[in-house]
């Protein structure tokens, strides 16, 4: 049996990805604006002879007014808001916001929350317990799209987002590439966005960027069991031609190592840890420069390394980013901690002081803060008893499925397994992960995620 096999098989399938199975909105809703011509862009994408079968359909919900919205708000991607010139210290923008979200936020209300000295640290597990205690009151939800966050350091999450706030990211990466010099221009022939995974269980979607003269986009899975045939997936690709790519690290040598003569102007990593070799690799292999962008799914892009070794520059978002110590203290720039980020721009998620789980040190002031030192999330693969190759994020899937709240899995050179986890049905949890790995698997249950260890509560290693 291949590694295709056995990631699809019904004991490993996972209903949410059912193909169009969360499809539930029609193209004049998924894109408000959409013109004939973008419709008949729209069309040829999806149904380009080469493509793969699609699992998903969505678009960008962006009305006229978004539009006008998102184009004021990228003008102002020169201006940067102050992001506090020293750590510990919030920006003028913040304490004001504060003054309103203490009265409107259930979590900070129900804690009198007054002042900034009042706010505490929370953490994936408080949204875990109720995400509605962090939704602001005064806000109409009739503009929430919902979105899953498999995350690094907990339980799944279902986020509440705006449209306009996800669209942003699209005039952020064009401003951090221009930054480096790369120019981003419009051009109905090329796809301008290729989202690729590489995954057997997946959202992958056609659909079209409204923001930029509705040009083409697709979120695509690299793994074989995406595509009617290798044939298939290189063709699509190659007719696709992308601008920008984006995926994770791992993502991203996977589309590298195809080989196709097509030239992107650039990548974007995300997700996990993208390391020095592997940023050389992917910049000499396409050809193009690779941004390295920090962030997560709750609060959105944080820091952007253009040049390896020179730090992640903070976004110019409303964020305000501290590096606090083990008892959640501030601690001076250039001193090691965990990352803690406050980000306003979600209406229906602001977060005060929310910890990323990563470490790093803050200098630089203004427009020159950064984060150096940076250790995110680690990329990492399992090898199969088979030969093949499995990414963390599909152990993540089956893990979760089986309501694994925290975890650790390490693999011994020899390709055994051992899992510890917290919670959750820990004998499904093995069979699953035995099936897809097809490796023998130990689960050892542990009270605590705090008995898995100092860190993030959830960690993959494999000396395989």
């Amino acid at each position: 049996m291949s590694d295709a096999e056995v990631l699809l098989s019904p004991a490993l399938a996972l209903p949410g990805y059912a193909a169009m199975g969360d499809a539930v909105r029609d193209d004049a809703e998924r894109w408000p604006t959409l013109s004939p011509p973008g419709l008949a862009r729209l069309e040829t994408l999806r149904h380009h002879p080469h493509a793969p079968v699609w699992t998903h359909a969505c678009g960008d919900l962006l009305t006229s007014a978004d539009h006008l919205a998102l184009a004021t708000w990228a003008e102002g991607l020169s201006r940067p808001a102050d992001s506090g010139a020293t750590n510990g210290i919030p920006p003028h923008w913040l304490l004001v916001e504060l003054e309103r979200l203490r009265r409107v936020v259930p979590f900070l209300r129900r804690l009198g929350v007054r002042e900034w000295a009042d706010v505490p640290v929370i953490g994936r597990a408080d949204l875990a317990r109720s995400i509605a205690d962090f939704v602001p009151t005064d806000v109409t939800l009739d503009r929430v799209v919902q979105g899953t966050s498999s995350g690094s350091t907990g339980s799944a999450l279902v986020i509440p987002w705006h449209p306009v706030d996800i669209a942003k990211d699209l005039p952020l990466i064009d401003h951090l590439l221009s930054a480096r010099g790369v120019a981003w221009p419009t051009d109905p022939d090329r796809l301008g966005l290729l989202s690729v995974v590489d995954q057997a269980q997946a959202f992958t979607y056609a659909s079209v960027l409204t923001t930029r003269s509705e040009q083409g986009m697709a979120r695509v899975s690299l793994h074989a069991s995406a595509w009617s045939s290798q044939h298939d997936r290189r063709e699509f690709l190659c007719a696709a031609d992308p601008q920008v790519v984006s995926g994770s690290a791992l993502t991203l040598l996977s589309y590298a190592a195809l080989d196709l003569p097509t030239r992107p102007l650039a990548a974007v990593s995300g997700a996990v840890e993208l390391s020095v070799p592997a940023r050389s690799h992917l910049e000499a292999s396409l050809g193009a420069p690779v941004i390295d962008l920090y962030g997560l799914r709750e609060t959105g892009p944080v820091a952007g390394e253009a040049t390896a070794g020179q730090g992640h520059l903070l976004v110019p978002r409303r964020i305000f980013v501290e590096v606090v110590d083990h008892r959640a203290r501030p601690v001076a720039d250039g001193v090691p901690g965990e990352v803690v980020v406050s980000a306003l721009e979600n209406p229906y998620l602001p977060l005060l002081r929310y910890r990323t789980g990563d470490r790093a040190a803050l200098v630089g002031t203004g427009r020159e803060r950064r984060l150096v030192g940076l250790e995110g999330r680690e990329a990492v693969c399992f090898v199969t008893g088979r030969g093949g190759s499995v990414q963390s994020v599909e152990l993540t899937q089956q893990l979760q499925r089986h309501s694994i709240r925290a975890w650790t899995v390490e693999q011994d050179a020899d390709g055994a397994v051992v899992v510890r986890s917290v919670g959750g049905d820990p004998a499904g949890a093995r069979d699953a992960v035995a099936t897809l790995l097809d490796q023998p698997v130990a689960v050892v249950p542990v009270s605590s995620a705090t008995d898995l260890g100092p860190g993030k509560p959830r960690r993959f290693h494999s000396e395989a």
